[in-house]
């Protein structure tokens, strides 16, 4: 049942975007094997697979799901046919999968209806709907365009952006994270935010929660991607957090995790900038796209980091979470005249 809290997903107008608590109060059971479920099939990921796999192949007649292998196995089935893969391509080769709401799990997902998003190297538009039509589990098919460690976004605002491309479905997905302090969902449109979830950067914030550093403090995230250590730092205990990338779709799911978020972070959105994506998605002189209150302020905007200190003046704490291929010297020296502590995340 859905809360009180409806939002539409904004990429494929649906209910697949769910409040917080409601995605916190399933996220145990959503994956889990039932007691009717058939056992594990225990396939060979890197050997050449040459089963064919069906839409009804290893469902589970009670619960309907199934293991995350045999979904697989059903996309390179009709990959083969579509002769994208070769007959003794194997599992592995199939593509990166992406489970919608995305946590850390001890056992493969049993998975249900539109419960994964897909990356793939080698797939057309044509087979994208195939498998989007016949695999009822997959949600969303993503081409990926370069390198696997290629982050999705833009470097600087200097740089052209690196996307991937939606070719079906939807490529919204949810990542349950958890801290000392509490736990929040972060949305992202796969397509167009990188993939990331990295423990060590909660333990960092974790660290400075248990110094006290957030205490009442004023944060500036200034490179906040769809704003996980942002609001985070609401819940260490933060009361005024602005939120800035150069990035407009990251803005985008800033805004929307605000939203889904806003009862755990005990804030309300009060102003949203209209038209947002008739901005240019590269943002220059910073421009404020919302505003919440409640339990903390919190500001997003949407610019050029560099330009930022003209209307931040001073703050506790600036975090600083670039992609690993940039050097953060240049951001350190910006702001260690502003901020109080400058982290480099």
């Amino acid at each position: 049942m859905r809360g009180s809290l409806f939002v539409k997903c904004p990429t494929c107008g649906g209910n697949c975007v769910l409040p917080a608590q409601e995605v916190l109060d399933n996220i145990y059971y959503m994956y889990i094997a039932c007691r009717y479920c058939p056992p594990d099939p225990f396939l060979n990921k890197s050997a050449p697979f040459h089963e064919h796999i069906g839409s009804d192949d290893g469902r589970c007649k009670k619960c309907g799901k199934r293991h995350l292998d045999l979904v697989m196995g059903h996309v390179l089935t009709i990959l083969k046919q579509k002769e994208i893969y070769p007959d003794d391509a194997a599992l592995k080769d199939v593509g990166t999968p992406l489970i919608a709401y995305g946590y850390q799990i001890p056992y493969p997902p049993r998975l249900g209806s539109k419960s994964l998003v897909l990356i793939m190297d080698s797939v057309t538009r044509d087979s994208a709907d195939k498998i989007i039509a016949q695999v009822p589990e997959i949600k969303g098919v993503i081409k990926r365009s370069g390198s696997q460690s290629q982050s999705v976004g833009i470097l600087d605002t200097d740089s052209k952006p690196h996307t991937y491309e939606l070719l079906s479905g939807c490529d919204m997905r949810c990542d349950v994270i958890s801290s000392l302090f509490g736990e929040l969902t972060i949305y992202r449109n796969q397509s167009l935010i990188h993939i990331e979830f990295n423990n060590n950067k909660i333990k960092s914030l974790e660290e400075m929660y248990l110094k006290g550093e957030f205490d009442n403090a004023k944060v500036f995230d200034g490179f906040c991607g769809p704003g996980t250590l942002g609001l985070f730092s609401i819940l260490a205990g933060a009361k005024k957090v602005i939120l800035n990338d150069a990035w407009l779709p990251a803005i985008d799911n800033v805004i929307l995790n605000i939203r889904v978020n806003s009862e755990l972070l005990g804030v309300k959105l009060y102003f949203q900038l209209q038209d947002i994506n008739k901005r240019d998605r590269i943002g220059d002189e910073p421009e404020l796209m919302a505003k919440a209150s409640g339990m903390a302020g919190i500001e997003v905007y949407h610019g050029d980091i560099r330009k930022t200190a003209k209307i931040l003046k001073e703050c506790d704490i600036c975090l600083i979470d670039t992609f690993p291929s940039v050097d953060p010297y240049e951001y350190i020296t910006i702001f260690k005249d502003i901020a109080k502590k400058v982290a480099v995340i």
